[in-house]
Parts: structure tokens; C-alpha cells; sequence
């Protein structure tokens, strides 16, 4: 289930790049009534100076709540392309590698969803 988070978000800033561009795994929000944790691992925050750009991942099996955030491989396969135009413009040899190492990480984790599907627990919260 998505959030409107607002503002007053309160988490762990996890990555700063040279350019203070931040990432923060965001944690707790204050409410009329307090303060609510919210999933570990679902929401982060990406700073870009005074704007702040949310990712919120998928909460619960898509078969019972319905596709309601992003996935890891929808996220590594928007990285792959970006990669692959930004080497198209800038080849290099550190791009190359990036580029295949998250090809890599995205056919991993297709291979864990194809094996859970072999187990019958995809779409569960079962190891």
C-alpha cells in the first residue's frame, strides 16, 4: 500500500554521491495520532537538492494486494538502460562491467522468481 508521505518523513540516509545527491531508507512518519514505522525495506528517498523523489517498493504478494510499488528488477532494468545509452554517448570500460554485472543481478533475481514458482510459494510470504 503506497503513502503519501509528505514531508515529514524520518529515516537512515544510506548513500550520499559527490554531487549531494542523498538516498534515505525512510522509517517513520508523524500522524495527528503519533508517530507509525513503516515497512522496513519499502520506502526511500531520493534528495536532489530541495526536491525529494520517492521510490516505494512492492508491499505483500501481487496476487492478493495487487501491483502497488516497484520491484527491484523493474529498477534494475531502468539502470541497465540508462547505463547502456550513457555508454552508447560515453563508451568506457567501467560502464561495460556495470552493465553486466546488472545484467547479472536482474537474471538472478528472474532465476529466484522462476524457482519459486517451481516451489509454489511465488506470490506468498513463504521462504
Amino acid at each position: 500500500m503506497s503513502k503519501n508521505l509528505g514531508n515529514d518523513v524520518h529515516g537512515t540516509e544510506i548513500h550520499t554521491d559527490h554531487n549531494g545527491v542523498s538516498v534515505g531508507h525512510a522509517e517513520w512518519f508523524h500522524t495527528d495520532n503519533g508517530k507509525e514505522d513503516l515497512d522496513h525495506g519499502h520506502f526511500y528517498n531520493v534528495q536532489l537538492g530541495s526536491r525529494s523523489v520517492g521510490i516505494d517498493f512492492q508491499h505483500g504478494p501481487v496476487k492478493q494486494h495487487g501491483v502497488n510499488g516497484v520491484t527491484s528488477e523493474a529498477l534494475l532494468a531502468i539502470l541497465i538502460h540508462r547505463t547502456k545509452v550513457l555508454n552508447g554517448n560515453f563508451p568506457c570500460d567501467e560502464n561495460k562491467r556495470a552493465i553486466s554485472y546488472m545484467e547479472n543481478a536482474l537474471a538472478l533475481f528472474e532465476q529466484r522468481t522462476r524457482d519459486r514458482l517451481n516451489r509454489g510459494v511465488e506470490g506468498q510470504n513463504k521462504a
